[in-house]
């Protein structure tokens, strides 16, 4: 009997590393969404629109889905509140190098 696989669209605006972070802690598979039919020139196979496919997370329960939706919601949200601290920083590190 084969398993049933759950999926988890992630959005597009959550950073890959938080999203892989989460794979390896919960055990999922990543894939990406698979395009719409018009993404691509079927003649020269380059896109005919602007698409980037979403990342999605399968795993064999739903429960192990919704606690890695949990996480990558709170790292997304810590990461948010510490971006412009993390900006400052690395503009002070690049300013330091420019004044050598």
């Amino acid at each position: 009997m084969e398993e049933k696989k759950y999926e988890l669209p992630i959005p597009r605006a959550i950073t890959t590393g938080i999203i892989f972070e989460a794979a390896e802690k919960f055990g999922l598979e990543v894939d990406q969404e698979k395009p719409p039919e018009d993404a691509f020139d079927p003649r020269t196979d380059l896109p005919t629109k602007d698409y980037v496919p979403r990342i999605i997370l399968r795993g064999d329960s739903p429960e192990t889905l919704l606690a890695a939706k949990e996480y990558i919601q709170k790292k997304h949200e810590e990461w948010i509140a510490n971006l412009e601290e993390r900006r400052k920083g690395r503009m002070e590190q690049i300013l330091r190098k420019f004044q050598k």
